[in-house]
């Protein structure tokens, strides 16, 4: 997580980090990660995200939609596909234009949940004039390329909430 403000204090405890930071002030809180690209895909997300383009099949949510666009184009077309192709064959060690996982804020709506690109959708979440605790900031992370959500969190770093104090 990158926290962009002023006066930001970080603290690291093991795997979880606080932040405080004084009042009256703007922040920027964005989440990010960008490691083992290959994590939850498998040729079963390319017979998905197949169906999806060729509308046989349309994928069940934004997230699973933001995932299945590994080009990072906002569209999901057979260039994704071939993205996520080189990607299981190991021609390609990343996908080259965007990182491994996407952030959203959980309590953002999207415009139209049918087509999460449509509008720009969120990647950060801004905090204006911070005037108290703010500890219920929450993310949805989405693994780029897993439509069928069958990533594998690294044993040993379980996830943890991380949260802006004043």
């Amino acid at each position: 997580v990158k926290v962009d403000g002023d006066y930001v204090v970080e603290r690291e405890f093991g795997n979880e980090y606080q932040y405080f930071l004084p009042r009256h002030h703007n922040y920027t809180i964005t989440p990010e990660k960008d490691i083992d690209h290959r994590n939850g895909v498998s040729t079963f997300d390319l017979v998905l995200i197949s169906k999806h383009v060729t509308g046989q099949q349309l994928l069940s949510s934004p997230y699973k939609m933001i995932a299945a666009d590994v080009n990072n184009t906002g569209s999901i077309t057979t260039f994704d596909i071939i993205e996520l192709r080189k990607l299981i064959l190991y021609i390609n060690r990343e996908f080259p234009d965007v990182n491994s996982w996407r952030f959203v804020p959980a309590d953002y709506q999207f415009a139209d949940p049918q087509d999460p690109f449509a509008s720009q959708f969120p990647e950060v979440y801004s905090i204006n004039d911070l005037s108290d605790n703010m500890n219920d900031i929450d993310f949805v992370a989405i693994k780029v390329g897993d439509v069928n959500e069958s990533v594998r969190l690294t044993a040993g770093s379980p996830a943890s909430t991380r949260a802006a104090r004043t």
